[in-house]
């Protein structure tokens, strides 16, 4: 569904943009424009709008994944829109359960305490649904 155009349109939109607003202030560079030996960490947003936006996304992705196969007319058609729902939905929670996990796993690790981090999994969740875009109506459900 048009997933090379729509993410190099994206992608580039998104570049000339970060090149007209530069760095965030007060992130890199100090109030003088010296740069930082470290980037200040910004407190985050509201988690719970946060989660609002990306299930706002998900569902917006049941009209566009399974919306590009343009008619349901015969049983066969249905079948395959059929199977690009299932497929964005298997996609979204096996990216949201991976991202979960791993970077509780890192946290454990590298920080030897176990915490659930609900940015990464809406991350993690966004991404999944990003990566079958293109071939939700090829791959496989098992």
């Amino acid at each position: 569904a048009g997933s090379g155009a729509v993410h190099m349109t994206g992608g580039v939109t998104a570049l000339v943009a970060a090149i007209i607003l530069g760095p965030r202030m007060g992130r890199f560079h100090d109030e003088d424009g010296n740069l930082l030996d470290e980037p200040n960490d910004f407190a985050p947003h509201s988690v719970t709008l946060q989660f609002l936006g990306t299930f706002c996304l998900w569902f917006g992705w049941y009209g566009f994944n399974p919306g590009s196969t343009l008619a349901i007319s015969s049983a066969e058609s249905g079948d395959v829109a059929s199977l690009v729902a299932v497929n964005t939905t298997l996609a979204a929670c096996a990216g949201a359960v991976s991202a979960m996990f791993l970077s509780t796993l890192h946290d454990i690790r590298y920080q030897g305490i176990a915490q659930w981090d609900l940015g990464y999994t809406m991350n993690g969740c966004l991404t999944g649904l990003v990566a079958v875009t293109a071939g939700c109506a090829t791959v496989d459900t098992w």
